[in-house]
C-alpha cells in the first residue's frame, strides 16, 4: 500500500495530510491483529512537517512531498522539500536523550521522530532534503496482546 501527497509547505495542510495517514494507521491495525501504529507515526509525521514549515521554508514558502509506503513489516514515511539545508548532527540526530533542562522551547522534534520510529534518516539530495522514517511493525505490538512478561529493556514502543 502506498499513499502519496504534494501539498503546500504551511501548517494548515498538515492535518489535511494527517488525516490520510490516520486512515492508513487504522487500515494497516485492522489488517494485523495487535499492531499498534497510529500515534507512532503521526507523533513522528507533526514533528516533521512542523520542522519544514518552521525551518526550511522560514524564508520562502515551498511544497512538500509526503509518502508512505506500507510492506510486510514496516511502514516507510518519507517528506521531501526543496527549503533550506538542515544541519541533522548538529540538532541532537544521536541516540542520546536530549538535555532537557538547557533545551530552548524547540528542539524536541528530532528526539520524538527517534523514540517514535526505528530509523530517522535525512539526506541532502540535488538540493532537497528527504527525511525518511521507518517503523517495523513487529516493533508495535499492543501490550493487551503480548505474553505476561517483563518489558524488555530499552523497549521503543
Amino acid at each position: 500500500m502506498k499513499f502519496t501527497a504534494n501539498v503546500p509547505g504551511e501548517l494548515r495542510y498538515r492535518d489535511l495530510v494527517g488525516a490520510s495517514l490516520r486512515q492508513v494507521c487504522r487500515q494497516v491495525e485492522s489488517e494485523r491483529a495487535g499492531v499498534s501504529l497510529e500515534w507512532r507515526l503521526l507523533s513522528a509525521f507533526n514533528e516533521a512537517f512542523n520542522n519544514v514549515v518552521e525551518h526550511a521554508y522560514a524564508e520562502r514558502p515551498g511544497e512538500v512531498e509526503v509518502s508512505l509506503t506500507v510492506d510486510h513489516d514496516r511502514v516507510v514515511l518519507r517528506l521531501v522539500d526543496q527549503g533550506s539545508a538542515f544541519n541533522f548532527e548538529a540538532a541532537g540526530a544521536s541516540d542520546a536523550p536530549p538535555e532537557f533542562d538547557a533545551m530552548s522551547e524547540g528542539g524536541m522534534g528530532l528526539f520524538i521522530m527517534r523514540q517514535a520510529m526505528s530509523e530517522v534518516v535525512y539526506e541532502r539530495l540535488h538540493n532537497r532534503n528527504v527525511l525518511t522514517m521507518m517503523k517495523r511493525l513487529s516493533e508495535c505490538v499492543r501490550a493487551s496482546v503480548l505474553p505476561s512478561a517483563p518489558a524488555a529493556e530499552g523497549s521503543r514502543c
